[in-house]
């Protein structure tokens, strides 16, 4: 496995050398049409995973690596190089194999081999996925699809954005009820089209694979790039998410937690957006630390899966998050005192 700083080098040095690719481009290109998934292809609950399979970005198979996931969102929708790391390194940690980087975007499969068992995919309950979704149903409440398109959510979130103006804006992202912070912003950050940065109707629906029938209820469809789209023109990077998490959270402050498998039990999380991680740094070492305490307490193995995960985190984020935003250090060793 090669180390996370030659990685990132490598990632970097393509990233300048590609620079007119990542700059605005008109989608789908010829390289990348729209193919309906076929019965083997696996799909998950990320709208922007499925389109992104769905045009070849990456395998059309469902089952990704590391550097593809890094590759694709920069190419497909300018995410920075910081921030694409950390969602593919995430991805890969804590629903696929850290060993080949290999990930599914959706169920289970044998095609990712796992370092005790098979990974469960990013259809895994409370790992990468969890009770929060825009348009998927809780994990407890559909026995177990957390995956499908569910037309009733995102005709509620159509109908926040009828209240603004028919745009799917930070606002209306705010007002929705089941916001999820950082995948909300990528609604109104990237799928707007680069010409003119809205987030209408018409892109979102086309990402969300979501039709309307004629009774104004919705529909799945495969997710799909919109026709004469492209990209924004600046890269979407972790300060930027930063900033959008901020302001979603401040126009409504809320605690974190959970229920705890039945009705009323939820419990808080002991991490907390206090007043004194409200800002652009703060939010970011915040994530970082939200991150690290999934691991091990919801990776249901023996105790040296979850500390090669660790290692596999650290050794690829802390030279993201400790020299540029000043983030604690993350020992593997304090991280497990902290535990015990």
């Amino acid at each position: 496995m090669i180390s996370s700083i030659v990685f990132i080098l490598v990632l970097s040095v393509h990233q300048c050398d590609s620079y007119p690719y990542l700059a605005s481009k008109l989608q789908p290109d010829i390289f990348h049409p729209f193919q309906e998934p076929g019965p083997n292809d696996i799909r998950g609950p990320c709208p922007g995973l499925n389109a992104a399979a769905n045009h070849g970005f990456i395998s059309r198979s469902g089952i990704t690596t590391l550097a593809e996931l890094v590759q694709m969102q920069q190419d497909l929708y300018n995410v920075g190089l910081d921030l694409a790391i950390v969602l593919a390194t995430v991805g890969v940690a804590l629903d696929g194999d850290i060993l080949t980087g290999k990930l599914s975007i959706g169920k289970e499969s044998s095609a990712v081999p796992g370092l005790l068992r098979t990974p469960g995919g990013l259809n895994a309950h409370n790992k990468f996925e969890g009770d929060t979704s825009l348009t998927r149903n809780d994990y407890y409440l559909a026995d177990g699809d957390n995956f499908r398109f569910n037309g009733t959510l995102y005709g509620m979130m159509y109908a926040e954005a009828q209240k603004n103006n028919g745009l799917y804006s930070w606002k209306a992202m705010a007002d929705y009820p089941l916001l999820l912070y950082g995948a909300a912003t990528f609604l109104y950050e990237l799928f707007p089209n680069g010409t003119d940065k809205l987030p209408t109707e018409k892109v979102i629906s086309s990402f969300f694979g979501a039709k309307q029938t004629g009774n104004g209820k919705w529909a799945a469809t495969p997710e799909r790039i919109p026709s004469n789209w492209y990209k924004r023109e600046t890269p979407y990077t972790l300060v930027d998410v930063a900033v959008e998490i901020l302001k979603l959270y401040l126009e409504h402050i809320a605690l974190f937690g959970g229920n705890t498998g039945r009705p009323n039990s939820f419990i808080l999380n002991p991490l907390q957006l206090t007043l004194d991680k409200q800002t652009v740094n703060g939010i970011l070492c915040f994530l970082y630390q939200t991150i690290l305490s999934v691991v091990p307490s919801q990776i249901e193995t023996l105790v040296t899966t979850p500390l090669a995960i660790l290692n596999y985190l650290t050794a690829n984020l802390d030279p993201i998050f400790g020299p540029q935003f000043g983030c604690p250090s993350t020992s593997l060793d304090q991280i497990v005192a902290k535990k015990q």
